[in-house]
């Protein structure tokens, strides 16, 4: 493939960089670099659906992936032992009677179960199902908190407090003070802008700048109304960097003043105001306890499991344990989804239930706070957000989403019926067909639809007809500006008579050049093709210029022509009308 002047630069300049970088970095002189790699990386291992395991390769963000010849190993003498590929094994083998499991199926998804028993290559299994279907109640609360607890812009924050914007911008992040020879923080340290950092349930980055929420606002005003004295000093100079505290008070009851600030400061962090990346998407603490207080009332109504036999479930409606982190790492969740730890190590008990209340996007994983049904020894508060021994950070891999089923094994019966419903909403997935719907019928006759009319007696706006009732096949060029498309066809409406001209003849817009889809090339008058004339193995469109006029244009006698013989006012007089040149033949 040829590549320009400017691709050849940046190959040049590539090969450079790969050859410096392995000598002024990795001490290997390689040469001159005049092949380069394209390479695979390599993601990890996932279980297909016959058991095999094999592995997987994706583009991994701000990872190199391309590589000089001379440094590719062909062959590996001492592979690493957790990127081996294996065969699939007999279902007894991998699944053998007694063993536990989690059920994929879209009957009691993410249930754990444990076979009994084999039936050629499939197996029987006891299903723990659930009696009643589990509310989702974690989405409803995360919603009910996000209308009583809005974010506000920082301007509006400004105009409703009476702040001029600096000071503001000053105030709810660090603010340094000198006091004596101690530089003394004394903002409410509620962002972060060069650590990119957030106070949950206080402060939040958009695309239009800082938000800050109702808490933020009270706490503002509480500050102001505790050291009104403060604020109006720093309103009269917000334009300043490190301010003396003399600016605010006299020297006399300064360090006093100093001291009070300060303590009302440190009671204010002591609250549990916690830090999280911008990018973070977590619940606050008091939504999070509204979410246990749900999960407790419905455990406390009553036992919603029973025990259920099933027959012949196939290899693929089974997650194993062992093989949670190679077929759960794609899924994808949002705040307040359900989940079940389905991993075979790790702090939290295998089989437990818990509500998604926070998303930390690490460097090749998403990291969830989940807060959990019931407690456990390893359990946390995670940052005095849930109770004690309720809350636990895990991988997306270590748990199985319930609330967006993505692992899911469905039947054939399954799968159809829900391509069905998706056809139905208008969601069809790619490479799914489903029968088109049927055309509308039609509003007027074949042969109306053949010159493109309308019934009742409506002109249609490409036949332009006399008296006569003779018609110019000169198409109209469109209303606006362009090329035509041979595709579309403009509605017929009625033309009112007031508009025709004597003769029965109606101003034209100028004709219409005709577009190949082929070159884009317009077809010109002087090489206009004829109708189904071939030109290199393609069918040219028809030119609707190289149309000849109609012969009822000469006709003697026809009404509105120039000077026939039945005209008004005898032989060879019309209506003041210029006769034109004798007609000269054209070649067409």
């Amino acid at each position: 493939m040829p590549h320009g002047p400017y691709e050849v630069e940046a190959w040049k300049r590539k090969a450079e960089r790969i050859e410096a970088h392995y000598s002024k970095r990795l001490a290997m002189v390689i040469g001159p670099v005049e092949i380069v790699m394209h390479v695979a990386m390599l993601k990890g291992l996932k279980r297909t659906d016959d058991g095999a395991m094999v592995k997987d390769y994706a583009v991994i963000p701000g990872t190199e992936t391309d590589f000089a010849a001379q440094t590719i190993v062909t062959e590996v003498a001492s592979e690493d032992q957790r990127f081996l590929e294996s065969a699939a094994v007999d279902v007894t083998e991998e699944f053998p009677v007694g063993s536990k499991a989690f059920y994929l199926g879209d009957f009691n998804y993410g249930r754990p179960l444990q076979v009994v028993g084999h039936n050629m290559g499939k197996m029987n299994i006891y299903l723990l199902t659930e009696k009643t279907k589990e509310p989702q109640f974690g989405h409803e609360i995360a919603a009910q908190a996000e209308q009583h607890n809005p974010y506000i812009p920082s301007y509006q924050v400004a105009r409703m407090l009476g702040f001029n914007p600096l000071v503001l911008s000053k105030i709810t992040s660090s603010f340094s003070v000198m006091v004596g020879d101690e530089r003394q923080n004394l903002g409410l340290n509620l962002k972060f802008e060069a650590k990119k950092l957030k106070v949950l349930g206080y402060s939040r980055k958009r695309g239009n700048g800082w938000e800050f929420s109702e808490k933020a606002i009270a706490l503002l005003r509480e500050y102001r109304e505790k050291f009104p004295d403060f604020f109006q000093a720093l309103e009269r100079n917000p334009h300043g960097d490190i301010y003396q505290d003399t600016e605010f008070y006299p020297a006399d009851i300064v360090k006093q003043k100093m001291a009070e600030i300060k303590n009302w400061l440190n009671s204010i962090q002591s609250n549990g105001l916690e830090k999280v990346p911008l990018e973070a998407q977590q619940l606050d603490g008091d939504t999070v306890k509204r979410i246990e207080a749900a999960v407790d009332s419905w455990l406390a109504d009553g036992d919603h499991k029973a025990r259920k036999s099933i027959s012949n479930v196939p290899r693929r409606a089974l997650l194993k344990p062992a093989d949670a982190e190679h077929r759960c790492s794609d899924q994808k969740f949002t705040i307040g989804d359900r989940v079940v730890y389905v991993q075979d190590s790790g702090k939290v008990p295998i089989g437990s239930r818990g509500t998604v209340i926070g998303l930390t996007q690490a460097a090749r994983l998403t990291l969830l706070d989940v807060v959990w049904d019931a407690t456990f020894m390893s359990g946390t508060t995670l940052g005095e957000r849930c109770s004690p021994f309720r809350g636990m950070t895990v991988p997306v891999g270590s748990v199985l989403n319930l609330t967006d089923r993505q692992v899911v094994a469905m039947s054939a019966a399954a799968a159809s019926k829900k391509v069905a419903q998706q056809a139905a909403n208008g969601q069809v997935p790619v490479g799914s067909m489903v029968n088109a719907p049927n055309p509308p019928p039609l509003k007027a006759g074949y042969s109306d639809a053949a010159r493109r009319g309308y019934r009742g007696g409506h002109m249609n706006t490409h036949q332009v007809n006399g008296r006569g009732g003779h018609s110019l096949p000169i198409h109209p060029g469109p209303s606006h500006q362009g090329v035509h498309n041979q595709n579309h066809r403009e509605p017929a409406s009625p033309v009112p008579r007031g508009n025709m001209m004597r003769g029965g003849f109606q101003p034209q817009r100028p004709p219409v050049i005709i577009q190949r889809p082929q070159n884009q090339n317009p077809v010109t008058p002087s090489a206009a093709p004829i109708e189904g004339e071939k030109s290199e193995g393609r069918v040219l469109p028809r030119s609707y210029q190289a149309v000849p006029p109609p012969p009822s244009l000469n006709r003697i006698g026809y009404r509105g022509g120039w000077g026939g013989q039945q005209g008004r006012g005898g032989h060879g007089k019309g209506r003041g009308v210029v006769p034109p040149p004798p007609a000269q033949d054209v070649d067409w």
